[in-house]
């Protein structure tokens, strides 16, 4: 789906505390255009990969960011890319969040028992009766190729009433990556001056694809994205709003 480009409370905050916002239109989302979509649809997923690489790339080349200032935040299918570029370059962000995230495209286009598997089929490609298309989903599904080396930071929220993303891909997604992490830290004994990511788990009981049904627990999930990623690129937490003098 297209990235949400409409008027958000938390992203204003953001705004006036300093931050820079960059929405990256890489190919397979419809912001430029079916063409555009299309580019990235089965045997082209790879370069929705390669263009969200090169726009972090082009943000740090203009002096806008660095790795350590980076956060990186997407929904549903928008967590492939993120976490297919966290498992190759790693160090080219410092935290991520990740909503409603679809982290196993493997496993799900191979269980056809799954509301959306058969029409997403035409997305991502069949697995199943197709070995070149099974090639290069495990080549970048994000869950599939978790390797013991220093991820950055990760927040993943995700709801038990999602019909779209089952619960337990992003489970499975979380403790391989807990798992390699640890395994990293373990072989690598001259790392233990390098910090440890942390690996933040939110499961909201109920919800929907499109997050928290209650207005209470919709403000507590945006404050604890905004406390992680203040915590995670050592900021300052946001100081409240001045109201303006009548």
């Amino acid at each position: 789906r297209d990235l949400n480009m409409d008027f958000h409370p938390m992203k204003s905050l953001l705004l006036d505390q300093g931050w820079v916002l960059a929405y990256c239109h890489i190919r397979g989302g419809g912001e430029r255009g079916l063409s555009w979509q299309r580019q990235a649809r089965v045997e082209g997923k790879e370069r929705g990969v390669e263009d969200l690489q090169a726009c972090l790339h082009h943000l740090c080349s203009l002096g806008i960011s660095s790795p350590s200032r980076t956060a990186l935040t997407a929904s549903s299918a928008g967590a492939v890319p993120v976490g297919a570029l966290c498992n190759r370059n790693p160090n080219m962000m410092r935290a991520i969040t990740l909503q409603a995230p679809f982290l196993d495209v493997l496993g799900s286009m191979e269980d056809p028992s799954l509301p959306l598997t058969l029409e997403d089929r035409e997305e991502w490609g069949d697995p199943v009766g197709n070995v070149k298309h099974r090639c290069i989903i495990a080549s970048y599904c994000p869950l599939h190729n978790i390797t013991p080396q220093h991820y950055p930071s990760m927040l993943l929220t995700a709801y038990t009433g999602d019909p779209r993303v089952p619960l337990g891909g992003v489970l499975r997604y979380a403790q391989r990556l807990q798992k390699a992490t640890q395994t990293y830290f373990s072989m690598n004994p001259e790392t233990d001056c390098k910090e440890k990511p942390n690996m933040v788990l939110n499961i909201h009981p109920g919800g929907n694809h499109l997050g928290p049904e209650d207005f209470e627990q919709m403000l507590e999930e945006e404050a604890l994205e905004l406390a992680f990623l203040h915590t995670e690129l050592g900021l300052d937490p946001p100081k409240p709003r001045r109201r303006r003098r009548k």
